[in-house]
């Protein structure tokens, strides 16, 4: 990530540079004669909003391409050691036991969530799908089936996975994890105004302790810093 960084920074500082020297403010302008009477210095706010909007697509571009996982919904761990064999015995007894008693929700999500830690991700969609059977109206269900289908897939939340966050928030507009993964969405599409406001609002209505939003927070205080020393960079170049 560290190539990123520079070059989002030195992008940064080199636009804000020459915006800085002169500048058009034209927003909202659609009419040429306008816009051209509007050209004008902008503000110090301006600056750091469009300083923090080019760490963002640096930042965009580094989700796409140099992520090994989905991110920002959970950080990358160091990869542990590959599953014991009692493990995968235990793994096996659960996922038994959910094919033994088919109608048993909790049974189907239990061996879901197992399947995901071993990183069986084939068998643990196949279990969210079966848990999502018996409750297609659940949110966490289907948020949980969307992170792990593009887990296991390209590790973009396109086609199947985006449908299954918009449902999920459909059902419940506060649902941390589905905001958290439509941000996720929206920031490969450069939609930044949508990943901010889903990320923000999962920050609003999540738990203290929650894992997802203490990750988002984190992740948008290293954009803000980033932003911050760009301007600053740019500041001390005159």
């Amino acid at each position: 990530m560290t190539l990123f960084v520079i070059l989002s920074l030195a992008l940064a500082a080199a636009t804000i540079a020459i915006l800085a020297w002169r500048g058009p403010a034209v927003a909202h302008v659609t009419d040429p004669a306008t816009a051209a009477a509007a050209v004008a210095r902008p503000t110090r706010g301006l600056v750091l909003l469009l300083a923090l909007l080019i760490v963002v697509v640096a930042g965009g571009g580094y989700l796409t391409i140099g992520s090994p996982r989905l991110l920002p919904v959970t950080p990358d761990v160091p990869p542990g050691p590959e599953p014991s064999a009692s493990a995968e015995a235990q793994v096996a007894e659960v996922q038994a036991r959910a094919e033994k008693h088919p109608q048993d929700l909790n049974g189907w999500l239990q061996a879901a969530r197992v399947q995901a830690m071993l990183k069986h991700g084939d068998a643990a969609v196949g279990d969210y799908r079966k848990a999502l059977a018996l409750r297609p109206d659940d949110a966490n269900v289907l948020a949980d089936l969307a992170d792990m289908l593009a887990a296991t897939g390209s590790g973009r939340l396109d086609g199947e996975p985006i449908q299954l966050v918009d449902r999920a928030l459909a059902i419940d507009p506060n649902h941390v994890k589905a905001l958290a993964l439509k941000g996720s969405w929206a920031m490969t599409h450069r939609d930044f105004r949508t990943a901010l406001s889903a990320w923000n609002q999962a920050i609003k209505v999540a738990q203290p302790d929650d894992p997802i939003a203490a990750f988002l927070r984190g992740q948008m205080d290293e954009m803000r810093a980033m932003a911050t020393q760009a301007q600053e960079a740019a500041s001390a170049a005159h």
